[in-house]
């Protein structure tokens, strides 16, 4: 009889060597795609950022300007020389702006300097393209002292566009009608698609009209209004790929080279200790919410520092029942309800503290389980935290809903058992429910003659 032991081995190691082989390989296609991904994420946020600053720093010059006794008086004046000496050298002899534009109130142009050399007079100037910066600064009053900014198009070139009111300090003993305009415009020139390029791994930078279809990399520039005037697009060096082109002739070497026996016995270890852990938290977790379930809470109340606790006395429970949570059911079905539970879970998680456990009993019911040296504040403190975040509404498709808990609280007593600290909250929850409270009741005396006289009742009835 032939021995197929050594054939099977053999067959077996050589499947489990070409998955690691494909799970390397997979790693590294994964690994270097992400690495592409990430740069160009990083260029975008440069470029952005970039980008913002470039508005941000033609705003507030174009505020400086504006903000200026000297500028209202010498536009006031029409003085041509003081004009260009103050004002429209900035356009001409300094990087500030490309363009400055002075305008009367009502649009017209009274002034125009521009520092590209390409613009000799105001009639040639696009005084549509700033339109849109010129009416949302209407919208506001010169006295409100506000620089409308963003992206626009001047002359067929876009550029970061401010746009103010020329407003004096004494502007209260001034007709506002008589207030004029400035306007500070810094191209998006190719030195400064260059300047972009050499701080970023893209290359061939452009600016496209948004009418075309989004291309990535890409980065919006907004308008005034804050609606897309153009993207900001460039080809990216996918250096990750370039990398994964590098190694490969040397990672298939080291693929070929590796023992599938040991990467079995390791893998095989490394997927009995995983499920090891997750058999463990799946049997102490509630399935829909992550909650714990009785089960983990059980696990929690067994270790000695929780039992030290609860026979110091030094923790509370707060047991929640939550309000039409049936109706909810009966009405839109149990997804609805599903996701009633999960949010009202994560509310839950939020409210109490790091160290306290909040657990899922079963159905719409809940226990927040509190540790503390003072109990009783931090069972009110909890508690009213729980009630503001429950109580509000939860949006589902084409509807809100308010599932109201009912909070019942039991702060315990030292030497006292956990299941009596947890009967007390049941019956304080029992009773908040019978009375309809909105706020979480604290166990008393009343609570647990009321629970034994319903159980008197049932008894009766049954």
């Amino acid at each position: 009889m032939v021995d197929n032991k050594p054939r099977f081995i053999f067959g077996y190691l050589l499947m489990l060597g070409i998955v690691a082989v494909s799970m390397i390989l997979g790693s590294v296609f994964w690994l270097t795609g992400r690495i592409d991904q990430l740069e160009k994420e990083n260029n975008e946020s440069i470029v952005e950022l970039l980008v913002t600053e470039k508005v941000a720093q033609v705003k507030a010059a174009t505020a400086d300007y504006s903000n200026w006794n000297l500028a209202y008086e010498l536009v006031s004046a029409n003085d041509v020389d003081g004009l260009y000496e103050n004002i429209g050298s900035g356009a001409t002899e300094t990087a500030l702006f490309d363009h400055i534009v002075i305008l009367r109130a009502d649009g017209e142009i009274l002034h125009l300097y521009d520092g590209t050399g390409t613009i000799a007079s105001a009639e040639q100037f696009d005084v549509q393209s700033i339109r849109p910066f010129l009416f949302r600064l209407f919208e506001t009053a010169p006295g409100d002292y506000v620089s409308i900014s963003g992206i626009g198009q001047v002359n067929g070139s876009f550029g970061a566009v401010a746009a103010s009111w020329i407003t004096p300090d004494y502007f209260a003993r001034i007709d506002p009608a008589s207030v004029p305009i400035m306007m500070g415009v810094k191209l998006l020139s190719d030195d400064t698609l260059q300047a972009m390029s050499n701080l970023t791994q893209g290359t061939g930078y452009a600016i496209v009209p948004t009418s075309n279809p989004p291309k990535e990399p890409g980065v919006d520039l907004v308008g005034p209004d804050g609606t897309p005037v153009a993207q900001l697009v460039w080809s990216p060096n996918d250096i990750g790929t370039v990398l994964r082109t590098e190694i490969m002739p040397g990672l298939l070497l080291v693929c070929l080279s590796i023992l599938g026996i040991c990467l079995f016995v390791a893998r095989y270890f490394h997927q009995q200790s995983k499920a090891l852990v997750r058999a463990v938290v799946v049997a102490s977790t509630d399935n829909l919410t992550g909650l714990l379930n009785r089960s983990g809470l059980e696990d929690v109340l067994r270790t000695p520092e929780t039992k030290a606790r609860v026979n110091a006395g030094n923790v509370a429970v707060l047991y929640l029942d939550l309000n039409d949570f049936k109706k909810l059911n009966d009405e839109h079905g149990h997804m609805a309800g599903d996701h009633a539970l999960k949010t009202i879970a994560e509310r839950l998680k939020a409210s109490v503290r790091p160290h306290d456990h909040v657990v899922r009993l079963g159905g719409d019911e809940f226990l927040c389980v509190l540790f503390d040296q003072n109990p009783k504040a931090a069972a009110k403190s909890v508690s009213d935290r729980v009630l503001i975040s429950c109580n509000a509404p939860i949006a589902f498709a084409g509807f809100d809903r308010i599932l109201s808990p009912s909070v019942g609280v039991a702060v315990a007593e030292m030497g006292m058992t956990w299941e009596t600290l947890e009967g007390r909250a049941d019956m304080a929850m029992y009773s908040a429910k019978q009375k309809k409270l909105h706020t979480a009741e604290f166990f008393s005396a009343a609570d647990a003659h009321s629970s034994d006289a319903k159980k008197s009742e049932e008894t009766k009835a049954a």
